[in-house]
């Protein structure tokens, strides 16, 4: 098969072309942990600036490093609860976050924690978005209520599009008052009124059970697990509402 040279003319159109489909690849390509002029202009905050532990503050002095752009949990001290907080509470808001699991990965994201539960004093206690690679990683007991975006062990999500191992899914938190909704890659996975008469016969049933009150704190702090196997993080960001 002959090939025809490409005539000097044509030259022009096929480099704006590429211009084009560069400019269209960054500009749907948006940099990890950064907020669009939108997303500034409509009151979000970057929770993880992908290169410090700013704002966060770790329950041990191992447990989190920051490794190219993403916040990942590693190895620390066995029997201490090596989890990171951020600094600042809060009440109504919306977070966003992106997540990275492995096989066998097992972590979560618990929002309106709070440590003063009389109960368990001191831990760090609070609403959980669960984390898990639903093949390999199987709880012996309850684990329909304990798969991935469920609200841990009292409401299983339903309808969930996962995505492989290795590869980056989307989760949002929405707090709106009593309110709360899990979704996973754009797709609401769990709602619930944490104020009725189901939640609270869902805790009683629960390993929350001896805890007064649970679930119904007013504001607290965000959560990021480090149950000792793999999860990495980005693009951390909230907005009150």
């Amino acid at each position: 098969m002959k090939f025809k040279p490409i005539k000097m003319k044509a030259l022009p159109c096929l480099l704006l072309i590429f211009i084009q489909i560069l400019f269209l690849c960054r500009a749907n390509g948006q940099t990890p942990n950064t907020l669009t002029k939108k997303e500034q202009e409509t009151g979000w905050h970057l929770l993880f600036d992908g290169k410090t532990l700013n704002g966060w503050r770790k329950l041990t002095d191992s447990g989190w490093i920051v490794e190219n752009g993403e916040l990942k949990a590693v190895g620390g001290s066995i029997g201490k609860q090596m989890d990171i907080i951020t600094m600042d509470q809060y009440d109504n808001f919306e977070l966003v976050f992106e997540f990275k699991i492995s096989q066998a990965s097992n972590s979560g994201v618990k929002y309106l924690v709070t440590n003063d539960y009389p109960e368990q004093k001191g831990a760090y206690l609070g609403l959980e978005y669960q984390i898990l690679d639903d093949i390999n990683f199987v709880y012996p007991d309850r684990g329909e209520l304990r798969t991935l975006s469920s609200l841990y062990d009292l409401i299983p999500a339903t309808k969930k599009p996962i995505k492989p191992l290795g590869k980056w899914n989307t989760a949002r938190i929405i707090v709106a008052n009593h309110e709360i909704s899990h979704w996973l890659n754009d797709s609401n996975v769990v709602r619930y009124q944490r104020d009725d008469a189901v939640f609270k016969e869902l805790v009683k049933k629960s390993k929350y059970k001896n805890l007064k009150n649970f679930g119904k704190m007013e504001r607290g702090h965000i959560l990021l697990q480090n149950e000792g196997s793999p999860i990495s993080f980005r693009n951390i960001k909230i907005k009150k509402r």
